[in-house]
């Protein structure tokens, strides 16, 4: 098909009136005046706004559904029998059916990171999905993004409660610490072998035999961390933790840290620049939660302006994170910023990047999915804002008047 005459806002930075043609799922072309063929739909959407998708970063769409639909109580992405459960991975909580019952499309959202819930002190791998389908493989767009972990109060009153620990942050941080020592230290039974025969020819015998060593794969997921190979990302719910985790993972050179969260940050945190250091805001689950109230995104703003790499996210609840949750994040940055379109990447293109999709996702580009907005006006400048159609692959997945299914 073909979208004329719409304001296109490539989630860059770059905003003209343009029009884009869409073939096979994807952007094939963005120009001016491009004439239609005859077998091709059009669409006039002069004197609207054409936005990329909304992109989630850390989420827990597609594991429950509303309290009235699918799988309400499952909360799939929460292991909560082992607060060290690096091995596992939230791809296979995702649901597509829970995922595409919320209608995500009819608030903007195309895509979203699906994370193990904050109840874990190394809870698992993230994965990626599109938001309207029925089969994760389909659905997916990337795997093993990170591993998620959490030093927040969330671990102390799960486990706490079954008297089990951790019911401190001393043990928090203290085995924060201490696996990703275990993983630095640890050696697989190849590597153990290879080592075993290397010294042996070095000392001219044969290598011994040896009974075969025993698979850690809680290290082994842990050590991918430690080498680089999958950023850490850690939910901390105040400024302490957030420096005691820095402190922590100082001495990992290779380590790729995202703080998750941002609560307590003052803006003087310029070593978040200096380090190169993501960082994903969440909203909390409730305005009353402690977290909520130290919140600043005065603060947040001013490290925006200085540098910082910010992710605008909703809450991580999983059953009543409100599908508007972008919207409203993306309104009270517009508050402290008044730049509508870094803003607008706050939302898009950052977490397209953050989650490695930005090759697939995230902006308005040629070759990208056709994972567009059509806005009644620019909804990071007026309230007034609806939308008007949402395509996902090219697919419209939401048109203005659907009737609106949960939640």
């Amino acid at each position: 098909m073909l979208i004329k005459n719409g304001r296109v806002h490539d989630g860059l930075g770059t905003v003209s009136v343009r029009d884009i043609r869409i073939g096979d799922g994807l952007i094939q072309t963005i120009g001016e005046d491009l004439s239609a063929a005859a077998d091709e739909e059009v669409f006039d959407a002069a004197g609207m706004e054409i936005l990329p998708g909304f992109v989630h970063a850390l989420s827990s769409w597609g594991v429950n559904g509303s309290t009235t639909e699918i799988r309400p109580s499952s909360e799939d992405n929460s292991e909560k029998s082992n607060p060290i459960t690096p091995e596992l991975d939230a791809f296979y909580a995702f649901n597509g059916r829970a995922a595409t019952a919320q209608q995500l499309g009819a608030f903007g959202l195309t895509s979203c990171g699906v994370a193990p819930a904050d109840t874990n002190l190394f809870g698992g791998r993230i994965a990626a999905f599109t938001v309207d389908g029925v089969n994760p493989y389909k659905m997916c767009l990337k795997r093993d993004i990170g591993m998620m972990a959490s030093v927040g109060g969330q671990l102390k009153r799960v486990y706490g409660e079954r008297s089990m620990a951790p019911q401190t942050r001393m043990w928090i941080f203290t085995n924060f610490a201490l696996q990703l020592k275990l993983a630095q230290d640890y050696k697989s039974p190849e590597e153990l072998e290879k080592q075993a025969a290397e010294k042996a020819a070095a000392a001219g015998t044969p290598a011994p035999a040896a009974p075969p060593a025993k698979r850690d794969e809680k290290m082994e997921a842990l050590r991918e961390v430690v080498d680089g190979r999958l950023p850490l990302f850690v939910y901390c719910d105040d400024l302490a933790a957030i420096e005691r985790v820095r402190e922590i993972v100082s001495v990992y050179p290779k380590l790729r840290l995202v703080l998750v969260g941002g609560y307590g940050l003052t803006g003087e945190e310029d070593w978040l620049i200096r380090e190169n250091i993501p960082l994903v805001v969440r909203q909390a689950s409730c305005p009353l939660d402690k977290e909520e109230m130290a919140l600043d995104m005065a603060a947040i703003a001013k490290l925006a302006e200085k540098g910082a790499q910010v992710i605008l996210g909703g809450s991580h609840s999983a059953v009543f994170a409100p599908r508007e949750d972008m919207l409203w994040s993306g309104a009270e940055m517009m508050r402290q910023l008044h730049d509508s379109e870094k803003v607008l990447s706050m939302l898009t293109s950052a977490p397209a990047k953050l989650l490695g999709i930005d090759g697939v996702t995230g902006s308005l580009r040629e070759g990208l999915r056709a994972d567009l907005v059509i806005w009644s006006a620019d909804p990071m400048e007026t309230y007034q804002a609806h939308i008007v159609r949402t395509y996902m692959g090219g697919e419209i997945i939401y048109r203005e008047g659907d009737a609106m299914r949960c939640m």
